[in-house]
């Protein structure tokens, strides 16, 4: 509410007109036909325009011919104003110009009231662009780099990336092209894909400019836009394709996979969607994508070395021992299903499967005629046999192997109360990964066949489990191995679980 104070040089007009002059803030008074009644320079600014093209206008004049004008008299706070007699603030609104991109201004609109009727509206608008563009690329930067180091491989990664710059980055359409000898093939889209189908990404030797921003950005390796696919005239060939599905703008830069060229193409509804500082920011996006990807394949590399490694042992182990080779696949079978049970995160059920496959692998180290003795062994022979943990554990660190392989190979037989081998750890001590596959491996080593005694059934193992839940082994895993049991489970229906692509090369969590 204004009120006269002529003692408050705020209030006074001469004060005023000064503030309205020297603000970046626009300033309208629209009378209730709509018409710009009064304004300062900034909304002449933002609008692109002059005063004297403004003062006395009615706002449904600025649409333009074309209806891609700033603003109509539907502008949600001025019009809402008209109506409520209330005040407004901070609507945001997309302005659209001929000659330039996009604008975001935040609208503040207030009602001249006199008795008790709004005989006007004074609106506000202040340039939000910026503050809008710096949100959207943070949104975008902060899931992309969420997204792409957990991707298994490169090609997850860059599905990823073109699916995030639809959904996040609010591009209709993405995708992501390598070169070939003819021109370049689309490896990975988002969006609106249909406008690809049917596309031709060959070079034409006759007419090089006729390229469009993939292929231009491919051979130049610069990035390269284009503004308004209406005025462009290098655009001319796709020009009703693109319009027909409502794209007026491209942007393609480069991306550097390894040695192999590539760009990242991207697609906007609006004109001059692309200008300089969007253009850099999305340049300092796809050098992060480069980076993320590279870390991603690296990764996968070093897995594939891994898996190569782990089988490896595997297969010697075997050949060392065929018995323990297959009770090794049985109990990571076991161990699988157990993780999945107790809902592990994928990395870790990967993990412990992974590391039961191996935990016994230090048995290689142990007398053949011991581990096959069919009768009970003397108190030096099972000191024989009970270094095979210590000697699995030294080995799998050799080889380089993830913590959890270690942890798994030298713990499988710890218990809760302390009666366990080789540290005698207790309770807490004990991680999550070592009980589980504790609790696998007795399972395992009771339905089965031993020299020294015959098999149980999975019932007596069951109930082997129920009397030792939360003395030796852990309470929840037993349950979680009971439930299965109930549910039918067989090893012969298990199959082992092989060499995963996750878990292998870090220190996986805790479930």
């Amino acid at each position: 509410m204004i009120v006269d104070n002529d003692t408050s040089p705020m209030r006074s007009a001469r004060y005023l007109t000064e503030y309205l002059d020297a603000t970046h803030v626009g300033f309208g008074y629209f009378d209730t036909r709509g018409v710009v009644r009064d304004c300062n320079e900034a909304i002449a600014d933002l609008l692109h325009t002059t005063t004297d093209q403004l003062l006395g206008l009615a706002v449904r004049a600025l649409a333009g011919s074309d209806g891609a004008g700033p603003f109509t008299f539907d502008d949600p706070a001025v019009a809402r104003t008209f109506d409520t007699s209330r005040v407004y603030r901070n609507v945001v609104v997309g302005f659209v110009f001929a000659e330039h991109p996009r604008r975001w201004l935040s609208v503040d609109s207030y009602p001249v009231v006199e008795n008790g009727r709004v005989r006007g509206v004074v609106a506000t608008f202040t340039d939000v662009t910026a503050q809008r563009t710096d949100e959207r690329m943070l949104r975008l930067l902060a899931e992309v780099t969420r997204t792409v180091p957990v991707a298994p491989d490169e090609d997850a990664a860059l599905q990823s990336v073109v699916d995030t710059l639809c959904a996040v980055g609010e591009f209709p359409v993405a995708w992501v092209s390598r070169a070939t000898p003819e021109g370049a093939v689309v490896t990975h889209r988002a969006g609106v894909v249909d406008y690809l189908d049917g596309l031709s990404f060959e070079a034409p030797a006759h007419a090089p400019i006729w390229m469009g921003p993939t292929l231009r950005a491919l051979r130049e390796e610069r990035p390269v836009g284009v503004d308004s696919v209406l005025h462009d005239p290098d655009f001319a060939p796709w020009r009703d394709r693109a319009m027909h599905f409502g794209i007026e703008s491209f942007l393609a830069l480069p991306l550097a996979l390894g040695r192999r060229r590539a760009t990242l193409t991207v697609a906007a509804h609006d004109k001059f969607a692309f200008p300089p500082p969007i253009e850099d920011e999305l340049r300092a996006l796809v050098a992060e994508i480069e980076l993320l990807v590279a870390h991603t394949r690296t990764r996968a590399e070093l897995e594939h070395s891994l898996r190569g490694t782990v089988s490896a042992m595997v297969r010697l182990t075997e050949i060392r021992d065929p018995y323990t080779a297959g009770h090794q696949a049985r109990v990571s079978a076991l161990s699988r299903r157990l993780a999945e049970r107790l809902n592990w995160c994928a990395g870790d059920i990967d993990a412990v499967a992974s590391a039961a496959a191996l935990h016994d692998v230090g048995k290689i180290a142990i007398p053949s005629e011991i581990l096959g003795r069919p009768g009970p062994l003397s108190a030096l022979e099972f000191e024989a046999v009970a270094r095979h943990a210590e000697l699995g554990a030294e080995i799998v660190e050799e080889a380089s192997l993830s913590p959890v392989f270690v942890d798994v190979a030298r713990h499988h037989h710890e218990r809760l109360d302390g009666s366990g081998y080789p540290d005698h750890l207790v309770d807490g001590a004990i991680s999550p990964f070592a009980r589980l596959v504790a609790v696998a491996d007795v399972v395992e080593a009771m339905v089965h066949h031993r020299p020294y005694r015959p098999a149980w059934t999975l019932g007596d193992a069951r109930e082997e489990l129920r009397h030792g839940a939360g003395v030796r082994y852990d309470a929840e895993v037993v349950d979680a191995c009971i439930a299965l049991i109930d549910e039918g489970f067989t090893f012969a229906l298990a199959r082992p679980s092989g060499v995963p692509i996750r878990g292998l090369t870090s220190d996986s969590g805790t479930a």
